[in-house]
């Protein structure tokens, strides 16, 4: 080896060993889930439902085994060209022979043109250039190093340099989501710097962002087991340890093998050492549990919920039927139709199915707890509540007046937030009733929360109206002085 790459040799030895230290991947969101289940012709559903839930547990679609078939084809070809190139780097356990003056030329020539392709990609990484051009060197500098290997690969120091430039490359196609190529440059690094855990780490990353999950797997267990391996000095770190298994936890999910995925995270949540990493591992076992186990219903929730957040309004309906037949768990479904339900009643014309969605949810509340109901069950009881009157509201419009006293009367019957709305809306329809107009205005004055202030000025003298009709005068007095406070406050004068 030159002199030249002597002295670059302490610097790049230092470069490897603070790089590799760090990482650069993140995990991708969850796969697509299987299509939905269709009932054959002469089956009923539950026949059907628990053959394909033992189909799943037992064999994959045939379109999954073809996309599983092609990265098979594409893994292979990917390690077909490394170990192309490992078959001469192998050669070190053969015999060594003296080069020839000429293959000694060539070799001297080809590191020499890698390590200033190498130092000129650095350089690039750092700001002295573009990522294209820190690309483009680096490449040239895996040719240059690769070709003098091919003529001696017993030399150390190129092997070493050779791994700069791989970790380099990795870490460019990382960042810009050429995945395959990061896996083809990281399988070619693995196998000179086999001890390194973190290397393994980023080829595990990689292989899951092409969703090559069993190839992931297979390297986060490598990297735990190098981890465990070289840890000479001290035991492992529990941090460290606690991400491969999380990351194993989390490629068992994205293969929807349930019962491994809960395994891995329950070991990863024993391993836990601060609060966030408790809360990850218990979030994620949540989000398996959400449909009792099944993923690909909370691979489709995920969806639902991000169709919603972009506003994607008419797909969101789309998949939210989807996922409604393969729903197990009451809960879920509860979630699910009452996402659908706004949907509808808002965005797809068709409130009434909407409202009757909303019932559904309804009676599958339990009734013991509609006294007292929790956070999510008063979600629920609002908007039931609202869209009852809405329609109440809009068939008092168009002068059915039976049919709104109808969804009124269902609007009173629980809790929620606006209820006063409905009160007011029946003393003004029952009118003709004076002890009925009373009543509800009483019980919509005791809801003064939903209404505004010049709503609340507008009951006051409704009272006071419906006292006088009613013969009782003193108390239509007190409400009439209540009337006039509330114009003072509200609008400055009697």
């Amino acid at each position: 080896m030159g002199k030249r790459d002597r002295k670059l040799l302490p610097f790049v030895l230092f470069i490897l060993l603070t790089a590799i230290l760090n990482g650069c991947l993140s995990l991708p969101k969850k796969g697509t889930p299987p299509p939905v289940m269709k009932v054959p012709p002469g089956l009923d559903s539950t026949t059907t439902v628990q053959a394909y839930r033992l189909a799943e547990r037992s064999f994959v679609s045939t379109q999954r085994e073809e996309v599983a078939q092609e990265y098979s084809e594409a893994g292979k070809q990917r390690l077909s060209k490394v170990d192309e190139f490992w078959r001469y780097l192998e050669q070190e356990k053969t015999p060594r022979r003296t080069l020839s003056e000429a293959e000694q030329t060539q070799f001297t020539r080809q590191v020499e043109q890698g390590a200033e392709a190498l130092s000129a990609g650095k350089a690039g990484r750092n700001g002295q250039g573009g990522s294209t051009e820190a690309l483009r060197y680096c490449l040239e500098a895996q040719k240059y190093f690769e070709s003098a290997l091919k003529i001696n690969p017993f030399e150390k120091d190129t092997r070493m340099l050779l791994s700069v430039t791989y970790y380099y490359l990795q870490n460019m196609f990382g960042e810009a989501g050429n995945y395959a190529k990061a896996v083809e440059i990281l399988e070619r690094l693995t196998r000179i710097e086999k001890g390194e855990h973190e290397l393994f780490r980023l080829l595990g990353e990689n292989y899951c962002a092409l969703r090559e999950y069993d190839q992931a797997l297979h390297n986060f267990e490598r990297a735990l087991g190098v981890l465990q391996d070289t840890s000479f000095e001290a035991p492992p770190d529990t941090s460290v340890i606690f991400s491969y298994i999380y990351a194993e936890g989390d490629i068992h999910a994205r293969k929807h093998d349930t019962v491994k995925a809960i395994n891995s995270f329950e070991i990863a949540e024993a391993l836990a050492s601060t609060e966030q990493e408790r809360n990850d591992v218990q979030n994620y076992l949540k989000w398996i549990y959400w449909d009792d186990g099944n993923i690909s219903s909370s691979e489709l929730w995920d969806k639902v919920l991000a169709f919603e957040a972009a506003q994607k309004f008419p797909e969101m309906i789309r998949v939210c039927r989807e996922l409604l037949p393969q729903l197990s768990n009451p809960k879920a479904k509860m979630s699910v139709n009452h996402k659908l339900a706004v949907m509808e009643f808002e965005f797809a014309e068709n409130k009434e199915r909407a409202v009757e969605r909303m019932r559904s949810v309804f009676e599958m509340l339990p009734a013991e707890n509609l006294e007292a109901p929790n956070e999510e069950m008063q979600h629920y009881l609002n908007t039931y509540g609202a869209m009852l009157y809405r329609l109440g509201v809009e068939l008092r419009q168009r002068n059915a007046r039976k049919m709104a006293l109808a969804y009124f009367e269902k609007a009173i019957s629980f809790e929620w937030d606006q209820i006063g709305k409905v009160y007011f809306e029946l003393m003004t329809l029952l009118w003709n009733d004076p002890a009925q107009a009373i009543f509800y205005g009483e019980k919509a004055l005791a809801k003064n929360s939903s209404f505004s202030a010049e709503e609340s000025c507008e009951m006051m003298s409704l009272m006071t109206k419906a006292h006088k009709s009613a013969g009782l005068f003193d108390d239509a007095r007190t409400y009439f002085n209540k009337w006039k406070e509330c114009q003072e406050v509200t609008y400055g004068k009697l």
